[in-house]
């Protein structure tokens, strides 16, 4: 064989050492800081198993991607030290909760952890800070209305979530401003701050029913009829009236299926 000459050999050494560095920053810095395109390659072999639970569960196909980039990068055989498995890592105390038989496998476990979620969505009243949180934490760790602790996790989970809905993140500076309405909503029962639509628009989904601008023939009327493609978040979001309560006077039961024509109870 022959040999490399100096020059070509320090560039293979180069690019090989770039590389490396690079691969072991992302494997440090978590899977969420991929590109888009890549992220999305790599999601593409579940997609069927993906889109089937979100639709059957009323959950953004963009939050389960999100989660699973998290997770496991989209690895279906991996495993966590505390007996985690496949691509969205659920405890084995979760797992037996939701049915999943074997973690191994991809559409089982991307159903019972989208049912997980759909879960979380409808305990938080759609706060999806406070579902990813408790994804990560369990429920037990995190109050509706209380504190999260492990920001760091939710901000991976969102930084997935804003690169699979096309880029579109939520500017740092309005994050703050809107964290800073919602504790001052929180601690005085009001605030004095005008609250514009982009202010809105990064509000935890209880915070933004509690701010938005009613449809008053909608909030007023004793029921609503459900629209093609409604998930009963989507009927909060219409009506004001938390997810909670939807799910009590209507009797719903997981996955929450929505049926269009279907009227639903609002008082």
């Amino acid at each position: 064989m022959d040999k490399l000459n100096p020059y070509t050999a320090s560039f293979v050494l180069a690019t090989a050492f770039v590389f490396t560095q690079s691969f072991q920053t992302a494997t440090a810095a978590g899977c969420q800081v991929l590109s888009k395109e890549t992220l999305e390659k790599k999601a593409d072999p579940y997609d069927q198993s993906i889109r089937s639970a979100a639709q059957k569960y009323g959950v953004k196909e963009d939050l389960v991607k999100a989660v699973i980039t998290v997770e496991s990068c989209f690895k279906k055989t991996a495993r966590g030290s505390s007996g985690e498995k496949g691509l969205m890592q659920l405890m084995p105390a979760t797992a037996r909760r939701f049915n999943l038989k074997n973690g191994y496998s991809a559409w089982q476990n991307v159903h019972a952890g989208t049912k997980y979620l759909s879960y979380l969505l409808a305990r938080y009243d759609g706060d999806l800070s406070r579902t990813v949180a408790a994804y990560n934490a369990g429920e037990g760790n995190v109050r509706p209305g209380g504190k999260i602790r492990n920001h760091y996790y939710v901000s991976k989970v969102m930084s997935a979530y804003g690169k699979f809905r096309g880029g579109k993140s939520t500017p740092r500076l309005l994050k703050a401003k809107a964290e800073t309405l919602t504790t001052s909503s929180k601690k005085r029962g009001k605030t004095s701050l005008k609250l514009t639509q982009a202010d809105i628009s990064v509000l935890p989904w209880s915070e933004k029913v509690k701010h938005r601008t009613a449809d008053a023939s909608k909030v007023r009327t004793s029921g609503f009829k459900v629209k093609p493609g409604y998930t009963v978040y989507e009927v909060m979001r219409q009506t004001g009236v938390p997810v909670k309560r939807l799910i009590r006077l209507n009797k719903l039961t997981l996955p929450y299926h929505l049926q269009a024509g279907q009227t639903l109870r609002l008082k």
